[in-house]
Parts: structure tokens; sequence; C-alpha cells
């Protein structure tokens, strides 16, 4: 039986960012597509047109989706080709232009940052007064800031909506799975995930949703009804393993106070996808 093609259904097009913000995700079945009629799912691969890998903090799972947080240094034009390929053994190449420009100053001129630390080290060296900074609390954040701020110290708590006990003691919990950069707490009524070194550079956006999905699958296990507080992305990435785990194992598992959005919803269906047959039962 001859391989089924692939079919591009819309171009992909050009992506626009700056270095620490947040790309995507985008859903590459969006715009690539198998004429099959079993359902047979379609694998995907990324890689720079020059054979290179992707900048860093970009990443493409193999289910499709395609996002990230560019690092700083990564700034420059780039093409990138994904490669998509299906159960037949069809393939299809198609390739878009990425642009990531240089990363968003937090506040107006890293000069007056740079020029001002100079002169707080040179204030600490001679023993002399510090500078004034008074500047600094007058000046307005925008809102490049606090999302950048939230990204960088996203935490995610999971409430168990049944147990109405104060929160309690911190216990550790080590999660299958649960990124090496985050810990996560069993607090009773609740499960805390939050960043290890909250000035790390190592950590990723991906650390974060990693971490989400091991806590919602803890509380699975537990049987808990829940409500999802906490950075946007994480609150996302749990919400969409939560459903896979219900299609894959049949328990049902309460969210109580969200309202998926219609890119959630794709995004599960593109992920449930790519999930292999299983028996029931964990």
């Amino acid at each position: 039986m001859s391989a089924q093609p692939l079919v591009l259904i819309k171009a992909i097009p050009h992506q626009i960012v700056n270095e620490g913000a947040a790309l995507g995700p985008l859903n590459l079945s969006d715009f690539i597509q198998s004429s099959e009629t079993d359902g047979s799912d379609i694998r995907f691969v990324a890689e720079l047109s020059d054979g290179r890998a992707l900048t860093k903090g970009l990443i493409c799972t193999s289910y499709g989706t395609f996002g990230g947080i560019p690092s700083v240094g990564t700034q420059g034009a780039y093409e990138v080709v994904i490669l998509a390929k299906n159960a037949s053994g069809a393939q299809l190449t198609t390739k878009f232009s990425l642009t990531i420009k240089e990363r968003i100053s937090m506040m107006e001129g890293d000069q007056y940052f740079t020029h001002l630390k100079s002169r707080v080290w040179e204030a600490l060296e001679q023993d002399l007064p510090l500078p004034d900074m008074s500047q600094l609390g007058d000046r307005p954040l925008t809102l490049v800031e606090i999302y950048y701020l939230m990204e960088r110290f996203a935490t995610l708590t999971i409430w168990d909506v049944n147990n109405l006990e104060t929160v309690g003691n911190k216990i550790a919990l080590q999660l299958a799975d649960c990124s090496p950069h985050f810990q996560v707490y069993d607090r009773g009524s609740c499960l805390v995930g939050a960043p290890k070194d909250l000035f790390s550079h190592a950590r990723t956006l991906e650390d974060a949703l990693q971490t989400a999905k091991a806590m919602i699958r803890e509380v699975y296990k537990r049987g808990w009804a829940v409500e999802l507080t906490g950075f946007n992305k994480m609150v996302r990435a749990a919400w969409v393993e939560a459903q896979i785990l219900i299609h894959k194992y049949g328990n049902p598992l309460e969210i109580l106070h969200y309202e998926p959005t219609e890119a959630d919803t794709k995004l599960y269906q593109a992920q449930e996808k790519a999930q292999p047959g299983a028996a029931k039962g964990m």
C-alpha cells in the first residue's frame, strides 16, 4: 500500500519575537495535515535550514507544538525547516522565517542601570554614601516587565477543593518527570510548585510546563477535585495534561473555575492524538 500524502493546508507565517519573550505556541497540525482517513498520527521535527538545532530556548515537540522563549544572545534572522511524517511513511517538508529581535529593555535605557551599578560598586569600594536610587521607585512598570517577572518567577498551586483545612507545613515531593529546576511541596490542602533558584538562567519555560504536568498527574492519582492558580502557561499545561489523563484512564478529574480557550482545546487535541494507546488504570 502506497504512502498517503501529507498536505500543507497553509504556509506557516513569518514569526517575530524578542529575546526573553514567549513565542507561540504554534500548533503545526493547523498547517500540515494528513489525507489519511484512519486518523493516523503525524510526527514533527524542526531544525534550522543550515542543519543546526533550534536556537536555545525554542522547542518543537513530536506532536507538533512549536514555541518557547529565545535565550539572550539568539538575536538574528533564521529559516526554520519543519519535517512532518505520518504512519504510512509519507513525508512533507516546509519552511518559515523566524526573526528574533534584541531583548526589550526592562526599563528605559540599560545604560541607566549600568551606570547606576557602577556608582554603587564605587561607593562600596571607597566607603562613600550610596547614590540616590529614588528614581527606581518612581519609574512605572510596563506590561512587558510584569509578564517577564511572571515567567521568571512562575509558580503553580493546585488546590484540593474538598479539603477545607488551612495550608499546612511544607513537605517536599519527589515527582517523576518534574523539572530539576523546580521544587514541589505538599501543603495538605494544596500542592505548590516553585523555582528552586529564582535567578537561574538555566531554567526555561519548558521546565515550568514539565513541572505543571507532573503536579497534575500527582493529584489525578490522589483523586482530588481541583482549582488551578498561578502562571497562566503552567495552568494551561496542567489543564491539557488533565484532559489527556482523563481520556487515557477514564477516571474523571473535576477542575473548577477554569474555562478552556480555543487554543487550549486545540493544544489538547494535538497532544491527545500523539498519545499511544494504553490500557486503563495507572
